[in-house]
């Protein structure tokens, strides 16, 4: 679990770094969602990476004791910050229902 939050913080960063290109944005886009897909359902795989990304990017907004911020306010950044919030929603999503369990009686009736 904590290697895939630190892999998502390290993709996250990789994604960061170029997404202020168009094609940066499409490119770190497709590899998360292409880790994402590869990565079995559940909190300790794809959340523990979805939130490892999130993670470093609610970090990334923040205002740097400069006055500047790396995310900007133009479409690139909203894309990132949407792209981070679809990424987190969609592995919670996708993380299967328990099923409540059954006893031997109505294992008999089925």
């Amino acid at each position: 679990m904590l290697g895939l939050l630190v892999a998502g913080a390290v993709v996250g960063l990789a994604v960061l770094l170029v997404h202020a290109t168009g094609w940066g944005l499409a490119l770190g886009a497709a590899a998360v969602v292409a880790v994402l897909l590869a990565l079995p359902p559940g909190f300790t795989t794809r959340v523990a990476f979805a939130l490892g990304l999130a993670l470093l990017l609610v970090q990334a907004v923040q205002q740097r004791p400069e006055g500047d911020f790396l995310v900007g306010s133009d479409l690139a950044g909203y894309g990132l910050l949407t792209l981070g919030l679809v990424v987190l929603v969609g592995a919670v999503v996708s993380v299967p229902r328990r099923r409540p369990a059954t006893t031997a009686a109505e294992d008999s009736t089925l």
